[in-house]
């Protein structure tokens, strides 16, 4: 059985072929994907600082096709709502159900694979402290346990200090229960814009669990990264909006940032990188887990060949092109972000948005979300990107 350890003793792990820093989301995937695979696995240790996991995050995406994570979705739509100026617009998207994945079953999954192998390890409460320095053929990691010494790193972490991006998705969510039915259980709102704000494009995300209990959410792409007390009085405000006069008790809350565009590509390091700032999350949407995925399998079919371990793929320069004016235009102009995020919906095929959305787009479904917006705002920001000393963006 493999070590999951979690506090007291631990004993110094052997010189292994694969260390991963951070057991979150990426960390976790590739590691699971190693322990899949049996005794051909390379001898691989994941070490988080978190002492437990707990059911911080939700991950939510289309679903193309079957995928190894069914049986942990906690609610699945053939509807999504999209809300502007008292219109709450309806779409169908039965071919490509909108699924919520809760944290905890994931990592909890991940979790019990990795227990089941005999070449895949995981300790919890391990701090890394400091990059990882060449030695020979090997990489040595300085942590609170000790020098962890591999020949592969893959760092999934976060940075230490938040990077710059061209615009934050900040968001704070409650999972709600309500005395009397509240929620359309047959439909999520992606978005929905009832609360102007002068700190970017605000909605609200609402994800019913039940006629009674739902995730809901206030999110706002900014130009500043928004702290959980910045949010709060906005989302009592739309609990107070969608429960009224019925009692409610909160079972959950949810905070995060999610970088939209970074406008500087990072230093780059002799070790491979990956997660939410490597590549893991879409610049214009901030839609992750399904591109991490991708990742995790590329990375660990690369191990098993015997390759070193492999990046996030980077995106096409049509679709880099495209977030980067995308991204000026919400940035520059965040009044009309209400108004050209509800046209995308309502003027272009929903199919083909929800391809361009999950990154699995054709070049036409490009050209169908360009012809669903106005020109003038996305000509303006390609003639201020023209004019401005050019910055690299990240996708």
């Amino acid at each position: 059985m493999a070590r999951t350890h979690r506090s007291g003793e631990r004993p110094l792990v052997p010189d292994l072929d694969v260390l991963v820093l951070g057991g979150g989301c990426a960390g976790l995937a590739l590691a699971l994907r190693l322990a899949d695979a049996g005794g051909g696995a390379p001898r691989t240790h994941v070490v988080e600082a978190r002492a437990r996991y707990e059911d911080d995050r939700t991950w939510c995406f289309w679903s193309a096709a079957p995928h190894r994570f069914e049986g942990l979705i906690a609610a699945s739509w053939n509807a999504f709502g999209v809300g502007h100026e008292g219109q709450l617009e309806r779409y169908d998207c039965s071919a490509t159900p909108y699924q919520m994945l809760p944290s905890l079953p994931y990592y909890e999954y991940a979790l019990a694979r990795i227990e089941q192998s005999d070449r895949v390890t995981l300790d919890l409460q391990v701090r890394v402290e400091g990059d990882p320095v060449r030695e020979g053929d090997r990489w040595a990691v300085p942590t609170d346990h000790g020098v962890l010494r591999a020949r592969h790193v893959v760092d999934t972490r976060p940075p230490a200090a938040l990077p710059q991006a061209v615009l934050w998705q900040s968001f704070l969510g409650r999972v709600v229960r309500t005395a009397e039915p509240r929620f359309d259980a047959e439909a999520a709102t992606l978005m929905d814009f009832t609360a102007p704000s002068s700190r970017g494009v605000q909605f609200t995300y609402v994800l019913p669990i039940s006629d009674r209990e739902a995730l809901v959410e206030t999110t706002v792409f900014g130009a500043q990264a928004l702290g959980e007390a910045d949010l709060t009085q906005d989302l009592d405000a739309a609990l107070e909006r969608l429960t009224p006069e019925t009692s409610r008790s909160i079972t959950r809350s949810e905070y995060g940032l999610l970088p939209m565009g970074l406008t500087a590509r990072p230093t780059p390091k002799p070790w491979v990188q990956a997660g939410l700032f490597h590549g893991g999350a879409r610049p214009s949407t901030g839609y992750a887990f399904q591109r991490i995925q991708t990742w995790a399998e590329a990375c660990a079919e690369a191990l098993l060949d015997g390759a070193p371990p492999l990046p996030a793929a980077r995106d096409t320069a049509l679709r880099r092109s495209m977030d980067a004016v995308f991204l000026r235009v919400l940035r520059s102009e965040p009044e009309r972000g209400p108004a050209l995020l509800s046209r995308l919906f309502f003027a272009a095929p929903t199919d083909r948005v929800i391809r361009f959305l999950s990154d699995v787009g054709s070049t036409a479904d490009a050209l169908a979300v360009v012809r669903s917006l106005p020109p003038g705002p996305f000509l303006r920001a390609v003639g201020a990107a023209l004019l401005q000393t050019p910055q690299r963006e990240v996708g």
